[in-house]
């Protein structure tokens, strides 16, 4: 889903590759239900669980998003319209990532049924993340207003009205990553 229209390293694998791979992707999901517990650290409590899947699909999400960008800046005045070529297959490939997210997650909760949902420990670690994560927003909204303000004729193939509320769900996409990343690596830490 994320080699772009172009393929891999430009060469179309087609819709046996495309069927390859996503079969490859289920057969993944379907060994993840059953050994759910080979996926993690063992001393990974549920909180953590749930965001190293979050996490995943949060990236992969990144991935699809920064491809439909960069295609939607290509399109010219096609950009301008809400259902383009670019706009169609990439909410396919959302609804699709969505989906599968929600089945993993249910996984991973139903594979620890018994395991206490939140502690104080971490609702604190969490109140971090959203507090390092909505810190990083700050700064690239401060970053791209900078740019925008010393580069104004580099990114005027920018200025679309449809590109900058895609940058805008952008934003958001790396909030919510930097938040799994750094619940992640505090949980880590703190178990070392």
């Amino acid at each position: 889903m994320f080699l772009g229209p172009d393929g891999w390293f430009g060469i179309d694998v087609g819709p046996v590759g495309s069927a390859v791979l996503y079969t490859a992707l289920w057969l993944f999901a379907l060994h993840l239900s059953k050994h759910s517990e080979a996926a993690f650290p063992a001393d990974a409590p549920l909180a953590e669980r749930q965001r190293w899947v979050s996490m995943v699909f949060v990236l992969l999400i990144a991935i699809h998003w920064l491809n439909f960008v960069m295609a939607l800046r290509e399109l010219g005045a096609e950009a301008d319209q809400i259902f383009n070529s670019a706009s169609r297959a990439f909410g396919i490939h959302l609804g699709m990532l969505v989906v599968g997210w929600l089945v993993v997650s249910g996984i991973v909760r139903a594979a620890n049924r018994e395991a206490v949902q939140l502690d104080e420990r971490d609702l604190r670690i969490q109140h971090a993340a959203d507090r390092a994560s909505s810190g990083l927003v700050a700064v690239l909204i401060i970053a791209l207003i900078s740019a925008l303000v010393m580069q104004p004729g580099l990114l005027t193939p920018w200025l679309r009205p449809l590109i900058v509320a895609n940058a805008l769900a952008g934003l958001l996409i790396a909030k919510s990553f930097t938040e799994n990343l750094y619940t992640v690596a505090r949980y880590r830490r703190e178990l070392a």
